[in-house]
């Protein structure tokens, strides 16, 4: 996107929002390289504030081996690796359920949520995008 041109995208830590990384946008791409071997994929976050409304773009991504790619658009999405394939499908869903809410009661959309959390906690249960998702979800399980 046009808009995007030009500014920067922030890594930051999930749990304290602080930047660990940035890269500058150039020609709609961005680019954070790191030569050391991940021992243990991590969650971060993307982050990057739009023109003039000054909305902020967030995308969790998880930091493994691998060429990560992800997208900020109209749509934001994630890819390229394994765990980064199940974030997006876990991202996709939680799109889906609440588009299929808006007609529902506040507790039955609770209770639908937590169910829809708990069934990708446990697909997730051994890696890092189950541990964000209970980290991240914490209040609504």
């Amino acid at each position: 996107m046009p808009e995007f041109e030009g500014k920067m995208v922030y890594m930051k830590d999930v749990s304290s929002g602080q930047p660990v990384d940035s890269a500058e946008i150039i020609h709609g791409k961005f680019d954070f390289s790191d030569t050391v071997t991940i021992v243990s994929p991590v969650v971060k976050v993307l982050s990057i504030r739009a023109g003039k409304s000054g909305l902020e773009y967030r995308l969790p991504v998880v930091i493994e081996n691998g060429s990560i790619q992800a997208y900020i658009s109209d749509v934001v999405c994630t890819g390229g690796t394994m765990l980064n394939e199940r974030m997006q499908d876990f991202l996709m869903a939680v799109d889906e359920y609440s588009t299929a809410c808006e007609n529902k009661q506040t507790e039955q959309i609770k209770f639908g949520f937590a169910d829809l959390l708990k069934k990708y906690i446990e697909i997730n249960d051994d890696n890092a995008v189950g541990e964000y998702i209970r980290t991240a979800y914490r209040s609504s399980l």
